[in-house]
């Protein structure tokens, strides 16, 4: 794993929102620091859990009293985030550590983004000083900084990477949200 600039910012005694694309290694760094619980949204069967019953991130807390907490993919059920400031209010001891990929969504769906109570971060692509300032040029401009594809010794799965994670940008992000008309166009 290439360490962040970001880490030592989310070490810090406070809770965190951190929004950025897919595939930039949100999930990675957060579990880099074994938060003693983890609920990811990703996963259907927690999903429909946490969906199902309001109270289901309290009951997990009091049972295994955790001093921190992972909610991975929080876009999938903004609401959520009520319950995370309810939990935060009544013990501001439990650190969350909170990732989401779709601000939009998050925004959109009126999500209460917990100000004042967690440090908002967003996290992008690999940037040079993450590398020691020994990143290859000709490859971040063919490939880009996505973590996956930067790192990957095989040109052809970079690629393969890219074009899969390209396709699926502009059908659920741009198409879905309507930004674009003409997608093709935009894809060209």
């Amino acid at each position: 794993m290439v360490i962040r600039k970001l880490s030592s910012s989310l070490l810090k005694n406070k809770s965190v929102l951190l929004i950025g694309p897919r595939q930039v290694g949100k999930s990675t760094l957060i579990k880099s620091f074994n938060p003693e619980l983890t609920l990811n949204l990703a996963e259907e069967d927690v999903f429909i859990d946490v969906t199902s019953d309001p109270s289901f991130l309290k009951k997990q807390i009091e049972t295994h009293t955790p001093h921190s907490v992972f909610v991975d993919e929080v876009q999938r059920f903004p609401r959520m985030l009520n319950s995370i400031q309810a939990i935060i209010d009544q013990n501001p001891k439990i650190r969350f550590f909170i990732t989401g990929s779709s601000a939009r969504k998050l925004r959109r769906g009126k999500a209460n983004l917990l100000p004042g109570r967690v440090y908002s971060y967003q996290l992008g692509p690999l940037v040079a000083s993450e590398l020691n300032h020994k990143m290859d040029q000709t490859k971040v401009l063919k490939f880009g900084g996505l973590p996956e594809a930067y790192l990957s010794d095989s040109e052809i799965a970079s690629k393969k990477l890219l074009r899969s994670y390209s396709g699926t940008y502009l059908k659920e992000e741009i198409q879905a949200e309507a930004v674009v008309r003409n997608i093709g166009a935009y894809a060209r």
